[in-house]
């Protein structure tokens, strides 16, 4: 039971973290790291940060839309070819990143970049195991953003 209330309380402490995300910015913590990332990397296209976020492409694009819309973010296409589009904060974006609390990319992808890297390798290796004793797994989650699970 130890065990099952860290994962609640692992999980209940991201949710609450979007919500003051959400409070704070108007924008869902998922939104909140696409600006963290385009502060970090001016200029990313949405094939890259998708792969810095681990989500799908679909998804990274589905999260850019509405913060576009909202004018947080722009897009603009490659001079040298037209079929790349680079993303970028807006001054809106910028000023929204600055009054969003920390961590931007959320509680548990910070405090799992805090872990050296023996450790990330122990627990991957320790809920791999967990995870293959569980009789119903759904393998798309993987790549699914936490607050939609």
């Amino acid at each position: 039971m130890a065990v099952l209330g860290q994962f609640r309380l692992i999980f209940r402490s991201a949710k609450k973290h979007f919500q003051w995300v959400q409070d704070r910015t108007g924008v869902s913590g998922a939104q909140l790291w696409v600006l963290a990332e385009l502060k970090r990397r001016p200029g990313i296209r949405v094939t890259d940060l998708a792969r810095a976020m681990g989500i799908h492409q679909s998804t990274a694009s589905n999260l850019i839309d509405p913060l576009e819309k909202r004018g947080l973010i722009q897009r603009d296409r490659s001079a040298k070819d037209q079929r790349v589009v680079h993303l970028s904060l807006t001054r809106s974006g910028r000023e929204t990143i600055g009054r969003a609390p920390r961590p931007l990319e959320g509680v548990l992808p910070d405090a799992l970049h805090s872990l050296g890297r023996a450790d990330l390798v122990e627990l991957q290796r320790r809920l791999n195991r967990l995870a293959q004793q569980m009789k119903v797994r759904d393998t798309a989650g993987k790549r699914m953003l936490l607050g939609d699970i």
